[in-house]
């Protein structure tokens, strides 16, 4: 499972710590700058990111961290958050790995957490409520764009945009 993590610090080499973690197959969320100035004089600029690693690469990103200057900060997050921050990360694979458009009815296919609940039951309730669930996160990955959407024949295809 992911780890999700908060960074906070300067911008000064940043750039190193967002390859790292498209590196190591991490993802990052949301970016925030900070602007501090004092009247027309420019203080500093701080970023605050929101990001997803794979938990083998946590020590890394911290060290990264600490050499840039920043600070890492592990976020604990449960219930349902959690499971469709992991559902998303899964679906952000198969569209990375993909690197075409996709339909939905393909990347449920593909998605692991589907082949796991098809081995248990292959009914169409199944498979519906797994179509609206991926329905979902793929609108909340649009809203992030961090995927686009092209309709065609009356289809919706979807790849990533990173």
């Amino acid at each position: 499972m992911y780890r999700i993590l908060h960074f906070s610090g300067g911008v000064h080499k940043f750039d190193l710590l967002a390859e790292h973690v498209d590196d190591v197959g991490g993802l990052l969320f949301q970016e925030n700058h900070l602007h501090i100035s004092r009247g027309n004089y420019f203080l500093s600029e701080e970023i605050q990111v929101i990001l997803m690693v794979p938990p083998n690469e946590v020590s890394s990103i911290q060290g990264l961290a600490r050499e840039i200057k920043g600070e890492i900060q592990e976020i604990e997050v449960e219930g349902p958050l959690k499971r469709n921050l992991h559902h998303l990360m899964d679906v952000h694979n198969i569209l990375c790995k993909n690197g075409g458009w996709m339909s939905l009815e393909n990347i449920l296919k593909s998605s692991e957490s589907s082949q796991e609940n098809m081995l248990e039951s292959e009914t169409d309730v199944v498979i519906f409520a797994e179509l609206e669930e991926l329905q979902e996160c793929i609108e909340l990955m649009l809203s992030l764009e961090l995927v686009e959407k092209r309709k065609i024949k009356g289809n919706n295809e979807y790849r990533s945009k990173i």
